[in-house]
């Protein structure tokens, strides 16, 4: 009940789930925690299957319009078929980058963080990746020309290059960030990844309070693993956006650390990027923690701080403690063990 004696609307949120890989057994622990904490969400399910099954177009469909009709969503990663599965109908073979084309998608916010207490190089880890989804070579535009030669097309525009810059400035500049670094490879590919330079030192001359500096996406590997600290915000493109963000996870931590928030013009979806581990399903000893950590983004994109900041600490407490954690994570417990022993932490 409101303050205005109304009742209050229980935010509606879509929940995607992969029906193959270890999501379907992730995802209820992970509501479990957040109705622990009074997180009162109304999840709208849709279960998707691989991308082998015949009927996946017409349930990434009903996906697609799940998170259209509430504007947000939390998604555990689909897995898709392998390189010589059959494609069905046109598009990209892979469902997470299918939704998300249909979706309209077009910045992924991939943090680079470090937990406390999971075992890192890097404590203290903060970086923001931004990256934009919807161009580069991931449009998947390719062909055979003749036998034995394919050719595959980069496509970039000057509209999407300052749509996800002036995105990556907003976000700095909300956020107190310090510093903006575009990630390219101008030297070589002067025309597609030279566009992309120019444009977003075009839009920073609109944001005079933030730096802004660039760095050749091999040279950025090098720096990430040496000085990772060197980094407050990285913009780039769609497949160096990839390729580092799991870079990134890894500095930070592992799987654990990582996620993704992927924006549109109408939708947000707080995405678990890893989880296929097909030798974990089944066991219930799957890590639930690249799935709550979307989880927790998705309580503080509702406001709810709190909220996110007692399961945060309850999560640092089980791994201090070091009883209650899956067996990747060094322990011998279950997935349902150890998400009970974050409840339990909480008090």
């Amino acid at each position: 009940m409101t303050a205005d004696g109304k009742t209050a609307t229980r935010p509606r949120v879509a929940l995607i789930v992969g029906s193959i890989g270890i999501g379907a057994e992730t995802a209820p622990p992970v509501l479990e925690i957040l109705e622990s904490v009074g997180a009162d969400f109304d999840f709208v399910r849709v279960d998707v299957p691989t991308a082998v099954r015949r009927n996946t177009e017409t349930v990434l469909n009903e996906a697609a319009d799940t998170v259209r009709d509430c504007r947000v969503a939390l998604k555990t990663r689909l897995i898709g078929p392998g390189r010589d599965a059959v494609r069905v109908g046109p598009g990209p073979q892979n469902p997470n980058v299918a939704l998300r084309q249909m979706l309209g998608l077009w910045a992924s916010v991939r943090p680079v963080r470090s937990i406390p207490r999971l075992p890192t190089r890097y404590p203290d880890l903060d970086v923001l990746l931004i990256r934009e989804i919807t161009e580069s070579v991931y449009r998947g535009i390719e062909h055979e020309i003749v036998d034995g030669v394919v050719e595959s097309m980069k496509v970039v525009s000057r509209a999407a290059c300052e749509r996800i810059a002036d995105y990556a400035f907003r976000i700095a500049q909300r956020h107190g960030r310090r510093k903006v670094t575009a990630i390219h490879k101008a030297n070589i590919m002067k025309q597609s990844d030279g566009l992309f330079l120019d444009t977003v030192r075009d839009v920073a001359a609109g944001y005079p309070d933030i730096e802004v500096d660039d760095c050749i996406v091999d040279a950025a590997c090098m720096r990430l693993v040496l000085n990772p600290y060197d980094f407050d915000v990285m913009l780039m493109e769609n497949l160096y956006g990839d390729i580092l963000s799991n870079l990134g996870a890894g500095l930070a931590g592992g799987i654990s650390t990582g996620h993704a928030i992927n924006v549109g013009d109408d939708c947000h979806v707080f995405e678990a990027v890893h989880g296929d581990a097909p030798h974990l399903i089944g066991t219930g000893q799957a890590n639930l923690l690249p799935l709550l950590t979307p989880a927790i983004a998705l309580l503080r994109h509702f406001d709810l701080y709190e909220e996110a900041s007692r399961i945060d600490q309850a999560v640092t407490a089980v791994l201090e403690e070091g009883r209650n954690l899956t067996p990747d994570l060094g322990g011998q417990s279950s997935t349902w063990q150890m998400a009970r022993a974050i409840i339990a932490a909480m008090g």
